[in-house]
């Protein structure tokens, strides 16, 4: 895994928690609190963009 993939990856996470309120959507968890399965989803995530998500 690329050494900037956690900055990505918590970049796209805490850039998805800003849409929770306009979807009404309870608060996420701060990145912290995520469980390591969970950031390394999020790494994965950030490091292809056509994953969907």
């Amino acid at each position: 895994m690329a050494p900037d993939a956690t900055d990505e990856g918590r970049m796209l996470y805490e850039e998805r928690l800003t849409f929770l309120p306009g979807l009404w959507m309870p608060p996420a968890p701060a990145w912290e609190d995520l469980s390591e399965a969970d950031r390394n989803r999020w790494r994965k995530y950030a490091g292809n963009p056509e994953s969907g998500v």
